[in-house]
């Protein structure tokens, strides 16, 4: 299975030690995002408002990111900047462009729990708990 991830998945990981995180870390499916998530994720860290949300210690965070981030290949805008302009009619938040931009460019579904993703037909768009009925399988 391939998928592009948005933020609000890889951030759900982080957040707690749950089913998004150990999707995230499961070897049989290939993850994708733009690079841009992976600079906002390293700032959001820096956030201490975030960070005290996330009951681990700085070594045990810097851990397991490192982990969740080895999981997802990171695509430059330039791999997908082509669809980008495509994208931006099919999104609420300009800041989601990206994410359908890239799911249009590579052809693969994209796991978001964002409701507003799902009022687009042109990228098709998996829930956790669909994820979870597709690896049940």
């Amino acid at each position: 299975m391939r998928l592009v991830i948005d933020a609000n998945i890889l951030v759900a990981a982080l957040l707690k030690d749950a089913t998004t995180r150990e999707i995230l870390l499961t070897e049989n499916i290939e993850f994708f995002a733009p690079e841009s998530l992976s600079i906002e994720i390293e700032h959001l860290l820096k956030n201490p408002a975030i960070r005290k949300r996330i009951k681990l210690a700085d070594k045990d965070l810097f851990d397991l990111t490192s982990a969740v981030f080895s999981r997802i290949i990171f695509f430059p805008e330039k791999g997908f900047k082509p669809f980008i302009k495509q994208a931006i009619p099919l999104v609420t938040h300009i800041e989601d462009a990206p994410y359908i931009a890239l799911s249009l460019a590579l052809k693969v579904p994209l796991w978001t729990n964002d409701s507003a993703l799902r009022e687009q037909a042109f990228v098709k768009i998996y829930g956790t708990s669909e994820i979870l009925e597709l690896l049940a399988k």
